[in-house]
């Protein structure tokens, strides 16, 4: 076969033809794309619109100031031991008082005597023991030479148990009233203040207890205070012992106090949801009153998470959700653990990133996967 080959003169013809044929053929395929563009188009157009904040990552590190009662370190009420009469009364309210000083002392004349009568009941028996014990002796040589029977020495030996344990019965009873009569003198458990007198010289006082209301005085010890705080569950297990925590009072403006978190009482208030916490407060020059109330100001260790407006948190299932807008913009909902609120945000803990786009003032229409639009 012979190949012909194009003139120089036909070339140009033969561009010219195949460029119509490929214009022709995008024309084509640009008409079959365009019910589709315009389809997306629409779509997009008609879908609703939505307004969307980003989430924003919390700060690890969470700054808490809530209210604060300043209490006494130590405190008792102090009741009397033993029934009788104020005899002497020798502190007085607001006095400084030192472990083991006297604080008052009650006369009980029927307590002594009962003393008295113990001390010569012991005594009694105390002879009778050592005449069963003088018998003993006196028998057993008589036992070995057949003089008295077994049975003779054996209810002397009984009798001598009988003396000795009677004896020692006594002998407790002398010891519990002595110890009744050291209750006549009321001393200081420790180192304190008297915060409250409720008695005077003369007055007749109670030792059996039964009144909770009939404590003679108040003492506290006040040279250093414990402050109490409670603190919100979102944030009790992040409150680390030893943290330093500043005090602040209205009666002393300006000032801050420097506290130590000392105890924390590991249990959540059922009807408030928060933890109570103990603080030290140094108190050397008692400046600072018990029953004072202020403010505590400390960092907390947090888990850190991620921040939203308060109104983007919704409940599904009865579990907490955000509602987000994923990369092809559809509505997705979020499963999210809530750890606390700060001011009129919410941080989340786990289940949603940084930079996500949530949505908030959802429509209650809008449904899982549904195309939305973002509002400018």
């Amino acid at each position: 076969m012979t190949r012909h080959r194009a003139t120089p003169r036909a070339r140009p013809l033969i561009a010219a033809l195949i460029g119509c044929a490929l214009l022709a053929s995008g024309a084509a395929q640009a008409q079959a794309s365009s019910p589709q563009t315009a389809a997306s188009a629409a779509a997009a157009a008609s879908a609703p619109q939505v307004h969307v904040v980003i989430a924003t990552a919390s700060p690890i590190k969470l700054t808490l100031r809530l209210p604060a009662r300043a209490l006494p370190a130590e405190e008792a009420r102090i009741f009397a031991r033993t029934s009788g009469t104020v005899a002497e009364r020798r502190v007085d309210l607001g006095d400084h008082v030192n472990a083991g000083d006297l604080l008052l002392r009650i006369a009980a004349p029927e307590a002594d005597q009962a003393l008295e009568h113990a001390k010569a009941a012991l005594g009694q028996v105390a002879a009778r023991e050592q005449l069963a014990q003088l018998n003993l002796e006196r028998a057993r040589p008589l036992v070995d030479q057949q003089f008295l029977s077994p049975g003779s020495l054996d209810s002397l030996v009984a009798g001598l148990a009988v003396a000795r344990a009677d004896t020692a019965a006594a002998r407790a009873e002398v010891k519990r009233l002595e110890a009744l009569q050291q209750f006549q003198q009321v001393r200081a458990p420790f180192a304190g203040v008297v915060t409250e007198r409720l008695i005077e010289r003369g007055d007749r006082v109670s030792g059996d207890g039964g009144d909770a209301a009939a404590y003679l005085l108040r003492l506290a010890r006040l040279n250093e205070l414990r402050v109490v705080v409670d603190v919100p569950q979102s944030a009790a297990i992040d409150v680390p012992l030893g943290a330093a925590v500043k005090l602040a009072f209205r009666e002393f403006p300006g000032e801050t106090f420097n506290a130590t978190l000392r105890r924390r009482s590991g249990a959540i208030d059922a009807a408030t949801g928060t933890m109570r916490i103990e603080l030290a407060l140094p108190n050397a020059d008692l400046r600072v009153p018990a029953g004072l109330r202020g403010e505590a100001t400390f960092e907390v260790n947090s888990l850190g998470g991620v921040r939203v407006p308060a109104g983007a948190v919704l409940s599904r299932d009865g579990k907490p959700h955000v509602a987000t807008v994923d990369a092809q913009g559809r509505l997705r909902f979020v499963a999210v653990q809530v750890d606390r609120t700060a001011e009129r945000d919410v941080v989340i803990r786990s289940g949603l990133d940084a930079g996500a786009r949530v949505v908030i003032s959802l429509g209650s229409m809008l449904r899982e996967g549904a195309a939305v639009s973002i509002a400018p």
